[in-house]
């Protein structure tokens, strides 16, 4: 695909503000920059607006959302979504990208968490979503991460303990594997994180929990549960400045009907409900985010599955998952909603995804798994990314060893020699995802004599989009998307209205057919198109104006003369 960029490495806030800046400036016919946020630490939250200007306003359209780096170590997605930024840019001369942008506006914020990327990137560390200590406030005893072999990763640490769980493998020195219940002779090893002893005296060891728990997946209001319920919520639903900065956002792009965002890892796009069975959600949203899932497949390989049913299954308990951003949009906005959990170190050693995961899958697929993953690097990436078991002098616990995964470059998010594909792809879903959206039309417009100076208006109102004008029945089931709005002007209306409001029309997705060994029917189905009829008072010349418009679904305005035969 052609690009500006090459997309070889992850951008720190710098120069993904660079970026951004960049195309703004280059692109003011089609760009807009904005901050809708500023996080504690002074760094903005971007919003890159992008439309064909001279076709009508951002907000005159239909939009799609792309969102990124929701997760601090979720860096891949930032890049996603910037692939995809310059892809339009670059090839806005070119019909398909032309029309989309004609039609539709792209709102993409590339990095939600700033301040958490840039922790991570320019750290050995890991994080969740911010570097604040949560839910504790202090340092909890046993072993906590850090890079005390000094090589930039945080790997894992192997410790000699005669009660230890795992030993080493008699087939292949870098794999553990779990000690048999009656095995008293030998060496045996605890397995941490690579890291120091917090509050160490001597004695047994533990893993230490985390200093950084607050998850901003689990901080939006539907659903809600607070930090005993489920880890990670925060001290109330939107507590965190980037995540009620976020939602403000949402709210204010009533034009907003569909969102894609992206996480790490797995190799799988996902779409709620997540805190209840997709069976008790409207069946017609389902099945039309299944048709547009499907679509995904094609162009990732990444199969697409309900978040509840198909991807947590029985591990997510009675209440499912909670306060989920997922879920916030598709139930609580009635916007579409995607979350592609990108990159997969699994499938690319040649082991499927397997989802829902097995609640206990037996160590032998574990270690077969771990076995190609590390063989899988040694033939694509020169063995980088993976550093055989060395012993180290730890200043605490005496001789270790420390080896494994760099697990942030090759677990976590794709090797940078494989970044640009996996941006690539995604960027050609999106492409067709955005034909989904909904789009305003007249037809079958005309005006006929109905006496002197008296005048009969006909005309239709359609939708040519797939998707309904509420962009989910959900929506209209939650006030959250506006009707269609039908305005007639120029002329004295003798019957009809000059402000109707016509409720929402559905979009072909909801023309139903049945396929038989004798061929396609269509069937019955909800009107996407709606009979207007006005009679006016005007002398042969005059033009009128009719008006259709939707935040979700755009506008279309068609004009007619008042004369004998007149039909557009």
């Amino acid at each position: 695909m052609k690009t500006q960029y090459v997309y070889d490495h992850y951008y720190k806030y710098d120069e993904l503000t660079e970026f951004l800046q960049k195309l703004a400036q280059d692109y003011p016919e089609y760009c807009r920059l904005e901050s809708f946020g500023q996080t504690d630490s002074g760094r903005q939250q971007w919003l890159m607006s992008v439309t064909k200007l001279s076709a009508g306003d951002f907000a005159d359209k239909p939009a799609f959302g792309v969102n990124g780096n929701i997760h601090a170590g979720e860096v891949t997605g930032t890049m996603c979504a910037c692939h995809f930024l310059d892809y339009l840019l670059t090839n806005r001369d070119d019909n398909e990208v032309d029309w989309l942008l004609t039609n539709f506006t792209v709102y993409c914020v590339p990095r939600i968490t700033p301040d958490g990327a840039e922790y991570y990137l320019t750290t050995p560390y890991s994080v969740r979503s911010i570097p604040k200590m949560y839910p504790f406030e202090e340092v909890q005893p046993g072993v906590q991460p850090e890079d005390v072999d000094g090589d930039g990763v945080i790997r894992k640490m192997r410790v000699r303990n005669p009660e230890g769980a795992f030993k080493i493998s008699p087939d292949d020195p870098e794999v553990m594997i779990r000690r048999a219940p009656d095995e008293t002779e030998g060496e045996f090893y605890d397995v941490f994180s690579e890291g120091l002893v917090e509050g160490y005296e001597g004695g047994e060891l533990q893993p230490a929990p985390g200093k950084h728990g607050n998850d901003f997946n689990r901080n939006f209001p539907l659903n809600w549960l607070p930090e005993n319920k489920q880890a990670g919520a925060g001290s109330y639903a939107l507590s965190n400045p980037e995540t009620k900065a976020l939602a403000d956002y949402l709210f204010s792009k009533p034009n907003l009907c569909a969102v894609l965002n992206f996480h790490t890892s797995g190799g799988i796009y996902l779409y709620p409900p997540g805190f209840k069975h997709a069976k008790e959600a409207d069946p017609g949203d389902i099945a039309r985010i299944k048709a547009i899932g499907k679509m995904a497949t094609e162009e990732t390989g990444y199969p697409a599955l309900n978040l509840l049913d198909e991807y947590v299954g029985e591990a997510a308990g009675s209440m499912g998952i909670v306060g989920a951003f997922d879920d916030f949009c598709g139930y609580a906005l009635g916007i579409v909603d995607f979350t592609c959990e990108c990159w997969d170190l699994v499938n690319r050693a040649g082991h499927p995804s397997v989802w829902p995961r097995p609640a206990n899958t037996p160590d032998e697929e574990e270690q077969a798994i771990f076995t190609d993953a590390v063989k899988w690097l040694k033939e694509n990436e020169n063995g980088e990314g993976y550093k055989p078991w060395t012993k180290f002098d730890h200043p605490q616990l005496g001789e270790v060893e420390i080896g494994g995964f760099d697990y942030k470059h090759t677990v976590q998010n794709p090797p940078s020699d494989f970044l640009q594909q996996e941006t690539e792809k995604h960027s050609r879903f999106l492409l067709r995802a955005m034909k989904t959206l909904p789009r305003l039309s007249w037809t079958d417009v005309r005006a006929l004599p109905a006496g002197e100076n008296t005048w009969k208006v006909d005309a239709t109102v359609m939708n040519l989009g797939y998707l309904p004008t509420s962009a989910m029945k959900e929506a209209e089931v939650l006030k959250t998307a506006k009707p269609v709005r039908v305005t007639f002007t120029g002329a004295e209306l003798i019957s009809g209205k000059d402000c109707e409001d016509i409720g929402h029309l559905e979009g072909f997705s909801g023309v139903k057919g049945i396929y038989t060994a004798m061929g396609p029917s269509t069937l019955g189905h909800k009107p996407y198109s709606k009979h207007m009829s006005w009679v006016v008072k005007g002398t042969a010349g005059t033009e009128v104006t009719l008006s259709a418009s939707c935040p979700r679904a755009g506008r279309a305005e068609t004009c007619v003369k008042l004369e004998k035969g007149t039909e557009v």
